[in-house]
């Protein structure tokens, strides 16, 4: 098949699952290309496709008229309009469009789909289920193939607009095993839903100490696999930010559990998918005491968070691997 994902920026260091999914694709002998509004950092990983970005306002000035009344300008601004009508024209019949997260850039999926029936699938992850654009029902109702990273995200779907979504979250690498050695470990942005605010109390209460990468900034996978390598637990006590955005299942996990580290994370639905207390402790959302206990006894007890960690280790390699995404996305496309 001919692939051609849609994304918002590219590269950018965040969004691994999209290019390790691609570059999987391209091993499987499947022609992949790219084409993003714009780059964001320099990323890494990237997979072995082209890459385009849009033309400046110059070369769009002759889409202005078809600009005005089609379906995506009453989503986007007038230049993203005619850059969306510029990507439905440049695209080969024989493609196929997939969105990861349905934003704008799903949006440019749905009006390619609209000029020329080109088909289009969907990934929705987090973000976009629970802080939604206005055309997030059209968009989940007209995309060929519509995929989500949890089971409770598929039935919110279903609740809500009334579609059926197949499950497929995104994987994780091999890892080397972590010998267990060093400080607490998170890998997160530090925005409300990550609730690093209260690891950092929790930590500060034990006196144990943590290491926080990512938290000011994306940071390169070599990085995070170094942190990985160089610390005895993982936390990530993820919870509903005020203005309702939330994680969906944060692949930082899967890659701690790849690893082999013992995790602690929180009952958020969605997360006992991927963790449960066989590979893990979990913890209420925002309950900063229970937390604190959790740390406690993940750290009082190297045997039994060896344990839980190879678990875990195990549990990724069979369940939430790279090579079982592609695997089931190629076949979510067939």
């Amino acid at each position: 098949m001919r692939f051609c994902y849609l994304l918002r920026y590219a590269p950018t260091q965040t969004e691994t699952f999209v290019y390790r999914e691609a570059q999987g694709l391209i091993d499987a002998g499947h022609r992949v290309r790219a084409v993003s509004w714009e780059a964001r950092e320099p990323g890494d990983e990237l997979p072995d496709w082209e890459l385009r970005h849009p033309p400046g306002r110059a070369a769009l000035l002759p889409l202005v008229l078809r600009a005005r009344g089609c379906w995506l300008a009453g989503h986007q601004r007038p230049k993203r309009v005619m850059q969306g009508l510029w990507f439905a024209d440049q695209l080969h019949p024989d493609e196929v469009v997939h969105a990861h997260f349905a934003g704008e850039a799903a949006e440019w999926a749905r009006q390619a789909w609209l000029e020329r029936g080109i088909p289009y699938g969907l990934t929705v992850h987090a973000v976009d289920l629970f802080k939604p654009r206005p055309s997030l029902g059209a968009l989940v109702r007209d995309a060929r193939v519509l995929l989500t990273v949890t089971h409770h995200n598929a039935e919110l779907l279903r609740q809500r607009f009334g579609v059926q979504a197949q499950v497929l979250p995104c994987g994780a690498p091999e890892l080397p095993l972590s010998p267990l050695e060093g400080p607490v470990l998170s890998v997160a942005r530090d925005v409300p839903k990550k609730g690093l605010d209260l690891l950092r109390r929790a930590c500060a209460t034990l006196g144990e100490p943590l290491r926080l990468v990512g938290a000011e900034g994306p940071r390169p996978s070599s990085e995070v696999r170094e942190a990985l390598a160089s610390s005895r637990l993982f936390a990530l006590p993820c919870r509903e930010a005020p203005d309702g955005d939330r994680d969906g299942l944060p692949v930082a996990l899967m890659e701690a559990m790849a690893a082999g580290l013992p995790v602690i994370t929180t009952t958020l639905p969605g997360l006992e998918e991927l963790v449960d207390e066989s590979v893990g402790w979990l913890v209420p959302p925002d309950d900063e005491q229970a937390l604190v206990e959790a740390l406690r006894e993940a750290l009082a007890d190297p045997e039994e968070a060896r344990a839980r960690g190879l678990r875990g280790r195990a549990r990724v390699q069979r369940d939430f691997s790279v090579r079982t995404q592609v695997q089931h996305f190629l076949a979510a496309w067939s």
